[in-house]
């Protein structure tokens, strides 16, 4: 199969912490097999270039498609209805294995080109407390340090910091999209 190799950019690998965020991100995505959210392959380094390896996705981020082909005013009902439905499946099926991806806005969407959509990008996403959880099964690392959260799609709670992760902070995001 083809595959995209996502790579860490140089000012990112920079950071102390950026080999374990990529390999976080690659460790969440492997584990969310779903038909909307961008499957990964593999994590891992050659020399000091850290990638992960994905599905190659053919199409247009939906930052781009909603700005194109007369979609200036709008995706019209019957094109809209099964892009929500996807992207709400995606969702449903991270919040269902504790993950909230925590930066859902268009560009971490893609559109593929028979129409299907796909969600990516967990770099950021925050595993979930869930009520049953023990106090030690909880993953230490925060993905909120790196301060990556994009303000018009951030609920105010994750604005504020305030809160532990919530699948509403997605679905802000998503109502916000």
């Amino acid at each position: 199969p083809y595959v995209a190799i996502k790579v860490l950019r140089e000012d990112f690998k920079k950071r102390d912490d950026a080999f374990i965020m990529l390999q976080r991100e690659a460790s969440r995505q492997q584990r969310l097999a779903h038909p909307n959210i961008v499957t990964v392959y593999d994590f891992d380094r050659t020399g000091d270039t850290i990638f992960i390896s994905m599905e190659l996705l053919e199409g247009t981020p939906l930052d781009i498609f909603l700005n194109s082909n007369g979609h200036d005013r709008g995706v019209p009902y019957e094109e809209a209805i099964p892009l929500i439905e996807g992207m709400c499946a995606a969702l449903t099926y991270a919040h269902e294995h504790g993950i909230v991806h925590a930066d859902f806005k268009p560009s971490n969407c893609f559109v593929m080109q028979g129409g299907k959509v796909k969600v990516l990008d967990f770099g950021i996403a925050r595993a979930m407390r869930r009520p049953n959880q023990a106090e030690g099964d909880v993953t230490v690392y925060d993905g909120r340090l790196l301060g990556a959260m994009t303000p018009a799609y951030a609920s105010p709670e994750m604005a504020e910091e305030s809160a532990e992760p919530d699948p509403r902070d997605d679905i802000y995001g998503l109502a916000c999209v």
